[in-house]
């Protein structure tokens, strides 16, 4: 996360980012099996240019510093004003972190990305958290984090929180496995779904903690997690405000369209509880004073792959088969009543294939009652709404035009994940500022992007404050 050099502060810069979204919104605020009813939105001057172009064109319009010479002037505007809000990738990750070294034992079935999260984000802990009396480890997992850590330093007091009770069961299992027998009073997992009034059961485990390894108190707590999940992050970040013995907080966010959905019932509109959450995104929001759809579509998009992952060098055949894919489900899903659900039919093979016709619709998706959830037949207003859509973007115009709405996606999608962390940056700032905590906090990379998209870690540390024995 960061703050491009053409802005000042996060209020100047949130505000141009929430009238570009706003602008823009028909790119994300409907889901992609809903992808259509974006399609519909898209201007006449892009639906014609991306009709148009050649593939090797269509891979360079996310990658915001290359030319595309002849184009819209909307498309000009669209890709400057985006180059300018979006932060440029920091290329100065330390490449020796990002190698894949041979599996050790203890290793084994985990992923060469997950290797490298665990290796960076154990490193940059026991570098900045080394005083640290004992570490709590938020969504622990299998414990991976919490053994690498033992490996580095054996004398951490570490307390892993995981709300999967199997997903415990394991990390112990494995403590059991890799880790020497007493590790088993310094190295502890229980299982808790973190939220942010779980400081009591927090303090109460960290104490019996240190008291079980020779000491008489808690003095100082980091907190500390690998991907933290939904809402985990921002439950972190309360909890670091909340408990006066955690001096530090490192945890990667990741999952953001997994936040939890507050319904109100009676035609009130749902909304996300955390997010927005700072009063500056709010106030960029309200200025705006227009429809800006922060909703879990634009979430889902700020968790995708960056445009580092867009293959520059993509097939047409690859374009064509993806955008296929993604028109056929919006294409069943534009058809249905609002009684039904479709859903894709198992071991089918969505092979491009034109015209696209009303049987290759029927073979591969199957329609459900969402009041009995039982099967219903493809019928005739089915095949009149298939008709008019069929006629609209005959041959291949409907898929195409479905992998041009990926292409816009893939280029904003740094600019709404940007938003989201800077969202959560300014709130922790602001609470702590309410509550007279001096803080420093910001976000560093651990990662190349390229290996892990979700590359960032939220670094807060509470200052000048005197905790007990120190």
């Amino acid at each position: 996360m960061s703050i491009p050099s053409s802005f000042n502060n996060s209020e100047t810069y949130l505000e141009a980012a929430s009238k570009f979204l706003s602008t823009y919104s028909w790119i994300y605020r409907t889901s992609n099996t809903n992808c259509l009813l974006s399609i519909e939105s898209m201007p006449l001057d892009l639906k014609d240019y991306f009709l148009s172009i050649s593939n090797e064109k269509l891979n360079l319009v996310p990658l915001l510093q290359e030319n595309l010479g002849d184009c819209p002037l909307s498309l000009i505007s669209f890709r400057q004003e985006l180059n300018i809000l979006t932060p440029k990738q920091i290329e100065d990750v330390n490449n020796s972190n990002c190698k894949v070294t041979q599996k050790a034992k203890n290793q084994k079935g985990i992923s060469a990305k997950k290797m490298l999260e665990i290796k960076n984000l154990s490193q940059h802990v026991n570098d900045h958290c080394a005083e640290s009396q004992v570490l709590v480890d938020l969504g622990a997992g299998l414990g991976y984090l919490s053994q690498a850590l033992f490996d580095l330093k054996p004398n951490y007091l570490i307390l892993g929180l995981e709300a999967d009770k199997s997903r415990v069961e394991k990390a112990r299992q494995r403590r059991l496995s890799y880790l020497p027998p007493d590790a088993i009073k310094s190295v502890i997992y229980q299982q808790h779904f973190v939220n942010a009034d779980s400081s009591p059961y927090i303090n109460a485990l960290t104490t019996e903690l240190a008291k079980n390894n020779g000491f008489s108190e808690v003095v100082t707590i980091s907190i500390i997690g690998l991907h933290a999940c939904a809402d985990l992050s921002i439950n972190a970040m309360l909890l670091f405000l909340k408990m006066p013995k955690v001096r530090c907080l490192h945890i990667m966010p990741c999952c953001y369209h997994k936040l939890e959905l507050r319904s109100h019932g009676n035609g009130v509109r749902d909304h996300i509880t955390n997010f927005p959450l700072s009063k500056a995104l709010h106030k960029s929001i309200q200025k705006t004073n227009q429809n800006l759809f922060l909703n879990r579509p634009f979430l889902r998009l700020a968790c995708q792959q960056t445009s580092s992952h867009w293959d520059r060098d993509c097939t047409a055949e690859a374009h064509e088969e993806h955008g296929y894919r993604m028109y056929m489900r919006a294409l069943a899903e534009a058809v249905l009543n609002t009684t039904e659900i479709v859903k894709p039919k198992k071991n089918i093979s969505f092979t491009p294939k034109y015209p696209i016709t009303m049987f290759k619709l029927r073979s591969g998706f199957q329609v459900f009652s969402k009041e009995s959830s039982e099967s219903i037949e493809w019928n005739s207003t089915h095949e009149a709404k298939f008709l008019e859509f069929s006629l609209k973007y005959p041959n291949t115009q409907g898929p195409r035009l479905a992998e041009a709405l990926t292409c816009l996606q893939t280029a904003i999608q740094k600019l709404c994940e940007n938003v989201v962390l800077l969202d959560r940056l300014c709130y922790l700032e602001e609470m702590a500022a309410s509550q007279n905590i001096p803080i420093k906090a910001q976000y560093k990379i651990l990662l190349d992007e390229k290996i892990s998209p979700r590359c960032q870690v939220l670094v807060a540390e509470k200052c000048g404050l005197k905790f007990p024995g120190t």
